[in-house]
C-alpha cells in the first residue's frame, strides 16, 4: 500500500510500536510527523493535555493538510489486583489511553479533510480480559467504543475511523510484562511490532477507502474475533 504525499502523525512515536510504525510509514512515502512526551520524537507532546495537544497539530497544520493519524500513545503499567488500583492510576490510564485518543482525533480533524484516515489502537485484551489488568483493559475497550462512535460522526465528513487491537508484543514499556510464552499462540511465535505494520498502512491508505468503523485484532490467531 502506497502512501505517497500523505501527512501522517504518529502520538507515541518515539520508540517501539510508534517508532517503526513511522519508519514503515515513510519508506512507503508518508512524511511522517512523530510526537512523543520525551525526547526522541519530532514534536514534545503530553497527548493528555488538551492545550499542548491543540497546540502542537496546529503547529504541524502550519505546513498543511493532516492526511492521517495514528493514535499509538499509552500507558501500560505492572499487574495489580483490581481492588489494589488507585483513583490516580484509574484517572491516569484513561487520560492517557482515552482522553488521549480523543483529544488526538478532535485536533486532527480540525485539520482533516475528506479521505483522511484515523487509526487507534486498543489490545487484544478488551475482548479477552486479562488477570490484574482491569485499568488497562477498561480503557482498551473504551478505545473500541470511541473507533465506532467517531466512524459514525466523522463518516459524512468522509473521514474513516478505525482501530487495530494487538496482541502482547515485546517493546521498551511492555517490559513490565515479563515474558510471554509462543504456544499460547496458533502461529508459534511472539507478535513483534512489525507485524503491525502492513495492517496500519492499509488503513491509513486509500486502499481502505471504505473501511471503517472496524477493529482488526493481529495477535497471530490467538483470540479470534
Amino acid at each position: 500500500m502506497s502512501l505517497d504525499g500523505k501527512r501522517i502523525v504518529v502520538t507515541g512515536g518515539a520508540r517501539g510500536i510508534g517508532a517503526e510504525a513511522a519508519a514503515e510509514m515513510r519508506s512507503r512515502g508518508a512524511t511522517v510527523v512523530t510526537l512523543d512526551i520525551g525526547d526522541g520524537a519530532d514534536l514534545r507532546c503530553d497527548v493528555s493535555d488538551a492545550g499542548q495537544v491543540d497546540a502542537v497539530f496546529g503547529e504541524i497544520a502550519a505546513s498543511g493538510a493532516i492526511d492521517g493519524l495514528l493514535n499509538n500513545a499509552a500507558l501500560l503499567v505492572a499487574r495489580k489486583p483490581f481492588d489494589e488500583i488507585s483513583l490516580d492510576e484509574w484517572d491516569r490510564m484513561f487520560d492517557v489511553n482515552v482522553k488521549g485518543t480523543f483529544l488526538c482525533a478532535r485536533a486532527a480533524v480540525r485539520h482533516m479533510g475528506a479521505g483522511g484516515a484515523i487509526v487507534n489502537i486498543a489490545s487484544e485484551t478488551a475482548f479477552s480480559g486479562s488477570h490484574h489488568f482491569a485499568h488497562y483493559v477498561a480503557s482498551k475497550g473504551a478505545v473500541v467504543s470511541l473507533t465506532r462512535a467517531l466512524a459514525n460522526e466523522l463518516g459524512d465528513r468522509g473521514i474513516r475511523v478505525n482501530c487495530v487491537a494487538p496482541g502482547f508484543t515485546p517493546t521498551p514499556g511492555a517490559a513490565v510484562l515479563g515474558s510471554y510464552d509462543p504456544s499460547r499462540t496458533p502461529l508459534g511465535r511472539v507478535m513483534e511490532p512489525n507485524d503491525l505494520l502492513g495492517t496500519f498502512c492499509y488503513l491509513l491508505s486509500d486502499d481502505s477507502a471504505f473501511v471503517s468503523g472496524q477493529t482488526i485484532l493481529v495477535n497471530g490467531g490467538r483470540f479470534p474475533h
